[in-house]
């Protein structure tokens, strides 16, 4: 019997036990001399704890997500390290989510950006919007996706003051004016700001820029490293790697896989009444398919700025998206004749324009993002799913046959999307 990771107060738990080890046969006075090697401690056996509860979930099963498995153990620590071990919120710097940190069905089509920061202090973001379509800003007091934390403030694209080259200022404080442009209010139980870049076309332009600075620390000195200071931080890092090792797959699996059965879309959701962000509505589902088969999502084009559908595997990280075409945003896909959008979820190589590889996964999660909706998005244009055999694809998506592509078309949208990532990632 395969046990159901849990996450409420888990960590706490975790960390009391793993002092009380370190410390239960070492002398007080090496404790304090020495709060490196205890800390350095709580890391291995964090690391050790989380891969026994990954190794002992459910979706441990086959070969490839026996792998991805690893990967995700991987990057919570890549994670750890570059959240807690080395950011400086005096001196901050963005960290980005690129192409091998996936977490959390991370979207394709955004460059996510965090840093930590300060709560009840003042910073100031300065980019361009380069080639991106949108761009979204938002404060967040721990982890609110690990039901530890919450959103505060949001700043949503359309209430961002930009210059006639695409410049923005956007200033983080411990209170904005009613009067004043770009400003999110800067609580005292901030941790984290995320930046969201979206990008609608993956052209070869610019990316656009973003930069971050504590408003008076930008020439001041940063002070040299401690003991303790580091082993605080290790222990910060200790605790990032269990948490984002253990939360995604448990989030899978409550969301998607116990919520309803496979090869089925929800109900589109408005997020912003879920205590999202206003204007975006979500749908998602997960697919379990024999190598025969294909799920075709039948989805329709709405007055949104942005929407997209991925693929994730159940671990919850982005099947990849540069040399593969396993996300699509509205741009990307051609509309049948009818006006509908029809994606065909399948492992082998259908030469449908809108084929989202699975790389071989049996088994895994989609999503589909609308941003920058305006009202409400009418039942009728909800999108469907239908499970077929791949042979059956020409009878039930119209103009099947005379939008297909050549083996070469395949291989220069695979470039294009490699280029793309490689300008929006600085790789």
């Amino acid at each position: 019997m395969h046990r159901v990771i849990t996450m409420v107060g888990l960590w706490f738990a975790l960390l009391a036990v793993l002092f009380a080890q370190a410390g239960s046969d070492s002398d007080p006075k090496t404790e304090v001399r020495d709060p490196l090697a205890q800390s350095w401690q709580t890391l291995i056996e964090a690391m050790q704890r989380a891969e026994h509860d990954v190794r002992d979930f459910e979706f441990f099963d086959s070969a490839q997500d026996q792998a991805r498995a690893y990967l995700l153990l991987s990057r919570a620590l890549l994670k750890g390290i570059e959240e807690q071990l080395l950011n400086d919120p005096d001196f901050p710097l963005f960290r980005i989510m690129d192409p091998r940190m996936k977490e959390g069905g991370d979207n394709p089509d955004q460059r996510y950006s965090f840093a930590e920061i300060h709560g009840a202090r003042d910073y100031i973001i300065r980019g361009q919007l380069g080639s991106a379509a949108r761009l979204e800003v938002q404060l967040y007091a721990g982890r609110p996706w690990a039901n530890d934390g919450e959103s505060l403030d949001y700043l949503a694209f359309e209430d961002i003051e930009l210059d006639s080259n695409g410049g923005f200022q956007i200033k983080i404080l411990r209170s904005c004016t009613d009067e004043q442009a770009n400003c999110l209010n800067n609580p005292s139980n901030t941790t984290t700001v995320m930046v969201r870049q979206i990008y609608v076309d993956w052209n070869a332009e610019p990316a656009g820029e973003l930069h971050i600075d504590r408003l008076g620390f930008e020439g001041k000195a940063k002070s040299a490293p401690t003991p303790h200071g580091v082993a605080e931080r290790i222990n910060a890092m200790a605790y990032t790697m269990f948490q984002s090792a253990v939360t995604w797959p448990q989030m899978v699996k409550t969301r998607y896989t116990d919520r309803r059965p496979p090869n089925q879309v929800s109900p589109l959701m408005d997020t912003f009444k879920l205590g999202g962000v206003q204007g975006r509505w979500m749908a998602s589902g997960h697919f379990e398919l024999k190598p025969h088969q294909a799920l075709v999502i039948k989805s329709w084009p709405v007055d949104a700025p942005y929407q997209g559908i991925q693929l994730t595997d159940l671990w919850f990280a982005s099947l990849e998206y540069g040399s593969r075409v396993t996300s699509l945003t509205q741009k990307q896909s051609v509309v049948a004749p009818d006006g509908a959008l029809y994606y065909v979820i399948t492992e082998a190589e259908t030469g449908y324009p809108n084929w989202l590889d699975t790389m071989g996964l049996a088994k895994g999660a989609f999503i589909m993002r609308y941003d920058g909706v305006g009202g409400a998005i009418d039942e009728d244009r909800w999108p469907s799913a239908e499970l077929i055999d791949i042979g059956l694809l020409e009878s039930v998506i119209p103009g099947f046959k005379e939008a297909s592509l050549t083996p070469d078309d395949r291989d220069k949208q695979r470039a294009q999307r490699r280029a793309h990532v490689q300008t929006r990632f600085g790789f």
